[in-house]
């Protein structure tokens, strides 16, 4: 990695209230590194290296807590993502932000299009899970939108959209980390579901570029989340430059490195939450001049968040008992 080149505070302080460039420099090919960790011990897979900024990212895990249920190595529990999360700031500390880019809710129906009462269960617990695992934004996709009806939000889960309106959608978040104003949304792709989600207005993905235009004014560093999004956030990248980084999720059942495409860092979060992801990025003036993209396989040697495992646990007892009711399976 890149040594870092940070500013003195004073001159850092001055440019986060300068207004940004139109444009910015597009970050050097050899200053982005990446790794996958898949069997090494855990502390090997550690970070090592120092960061102005992480973005611990993840996607996909459908309204489970728990692992992707592979019969070889199932990996993949939301605790073992906080888990990682935390033993990673804890190893090489740096001013961190966590996001989801979406799909996080079931959105089964049944025939009549209504929410099926098991994955509203599963999704009720998804929201508490999500709530204590601290991210600072989660995307809401067309999947999520379904199990939102089901589900009414709990208004504290900081959920993200530059174009899908409704109850306890925010068009951004905003946070400090490190002097830093890290502004967070998200964009969704279509999705087929049988539910009524009336009560949520999906506008084109195109009506995001003025929001995230204005977001860009607001803050240092722009974050946008994506799901099944490619060419509209190709569009996107293109209209709005100022996009530092993305976090894209499509189904990605493998690790993919992070792409430029001009001054924006394009980033790949894999499918059901198998690898943890973890970008860390070296900053100058609030523009990225270099990044370690990482992941990391969260098996049974990962750690879990203690609080996490015990929601987790609480949540299998309460689905499977009421399946068992419903479903006459005892």
């Amino acid at each position: 990695m890149l040594p870092r080149r940070l500013l003195p505070l004073t001159a850092l302080a001055l440019g986060a209230c300068a207004p940004r460039p139109a444009r910015l420099p597009p970050i050097e090919e050899s200053a982005v590194r990446y790794e996958v960790w898949t069997t090494q011990p855990f502390r090997q897979r550690l970070p090592s290296t120092p960061a102005d900024l992480v973005i611990h990212y993840g996607a996909e895990n459908h309204g489970s807590l728990e692992t992707c249920g592979c019969p070889r190595r199932p990996r993949g529990a939301l605790a073992s993502w906080v888990g990682y999360a935390n033993a990673a700031d804890g190893a090489a500390p740096a001013p961190s932000v966590r996001v989801h880019a979406g799909y996080w809710l079931a959105d089964a129906v049944d025939y009549a299009g209504q929410p099926r009462p098991d994955a509203a269960e599963m999704d009720r617990w998804a929201m508490v899970g999500m709530g204590a695992a601290g991210f600072d934004a989660l995307n809401v996709t067309a999947h999520d939108v379904a199990g939102l009806v089901a589900v009414p939000p709990n208004p504290a889960l900081p959920l993200v959209s530059a174009h899908i309106e409704g109850p306890g959608v925010q068009r951004w978040v905003v946070v400090e980390r490190g002097g830093q104003r890290v502004g967070i949304t998200g964009i969704s792709g279509p999705a087929p579901s049988m539910a009524d989600t009336s009560a949520y207005t999906m506008h084109p993905v195109s009506s995001a570029a003025p929001v995230l235009e204005e977001l860009a004014g607001k803050v240092d560093v722009l974050v946008l989340l994506a799901w099944n999004a490619n060419d509209e956030v190709r569009k996107l990248i293109k209209r709005v430059p100022l996009i530092d980084v993305v976090i894209d999720a499509g189904l990605y059942t493998d690790a993919m490195p992070a792409v430029l495409s001009g001054s924006t860092l394009w980033a790949f979060a894999e499918y059901q939450l198998v690898r943890a992801g973890e970008l860390r990025l070296d900053l100058e003036a609030g523009r990225v001049v270099g990044a370690h993209d990482r992941h990391i396989d969260l098996d049974e040697a990962v750690p879990q968040a203690k609080e996490l495992a015990r929601i987790q646990r609480e949540a299998r007892a309460a689905i499977d008992a009421w399946q068992a009711e419903a479903y006459g399976g005892r």
